[in-house]
């Protein structure tokens, strides 16, 4: 009997949380690990709900998640155009490939002083700070899909009179599609983990699931601060799962897309 590829994935998913659950509360339970280090998942689960209801936890979870989708949008908005654009003229993706290559190799924290001065303090320093690695994986991944191309049907595309922007949308751009997944959704990572490290660390900023996780560590709640790391861990997975979601709909034309069902 075949059973949907997708609900397979679902099941080993929770089978995988449940072990890890029950390892926690084992070691937790038995006292193996002092309970200022690991708590116990219930004192976890009674602070989570302490926070979502009379904590603000949820305004912060509000906040983080606006950020990392505004910093992933913007990712996508300029990654993959400017992507498509660079494949398109050889000669000008050849001298330009060594700078991005460099610049993504730079931090994005080293350079958070430089956006504090040219954009200032507030909610544009950290969303940019977020994209700024990011579009970078988004860029990158778009130019090496389109460069991949199907030479093929580049040349019938040129045959029809495709040019210019319109091969790049028409052509380019669905045969990148692919690879610009694969950015988006490391992306995806990327920009979460800045915006709480942010949040975190530098203190421009008095909301947020980053800010949280802190002040709880910084007073020792444990319970509380790890609450707060599985909620961020639970917006993380809920951004992929959109991601997954698009990349299915949108790649149905892929023979591995069009195996909806497994032995």
């Amino acid at each position: 009997m075949k059973a949907p590829a997708n609900h397979r994935a679902w099941i080993s998913a929770l089978l995988a949380f449940a072990v890890i659950l029950a390892a926690w509360s084992i070691i937790s339970g038995a006292g193996l690990v002092a309970p200022i280090i690991l708590p116990t998942p219930w004192r976890v689960a009674d602070a989570l709900v302490q926070l979502l209801w009379h904590g603000g936890l949820g305004q912060d979870l509000l906040v983080t998640s606006l950020r990392a989708t505004a910093a992933l949008a913007l990712s996508a908005a300029i990654g993959v155009p400017f992507g498509l654009l660079l494949s398109l003229h050889p000669r000008v993706l050849a001298a330009v490939e060594g700078p991005v290559h460099a610049l993504r190799s730079i931090p994005a924290a080293a350079l958070f002083p430089l956006f504090l001065i040219v954009i200032g303090v507030g909610e544009g320093s950290i969303i940019t700070l977020a994209t700024y690695n990011s579009v970078m994986v988004v860029l990158i991944n778009t130019v090496a899909g389109a460069v991949l191309a199907n030479r093929r049907r580049l040349h019938q595309a040129r045959s029809l009179g495709l040019g210019g922007w319109r091969l790049a949308r028409q052509v380019l751009f669905w045969e990148a599609l692919p690879h610009i997944f694969a950015g988006v959704r490391v992306a995806a990572g990327y920009g979460l983990a800045l915006i709480i490290a942010v949040e975190m660390f530098l203190g421009i900023s008095h909301a947020g699931l980053g800010r949280k996780i802190y002040d709880f560590q910084a007073a020792y709640r444990m319970p509380e601060c790890y609450a707060a790391i599985l909620v961020t861990a639970t917006v993380g997975v809920v951004i992929n799962a959109f991601i997954s979601y698009a990349e299915r709909r949108c790649l149905r034309w892929l023979p591995m897309s069009q195996q909806d069902y497994v032995e």
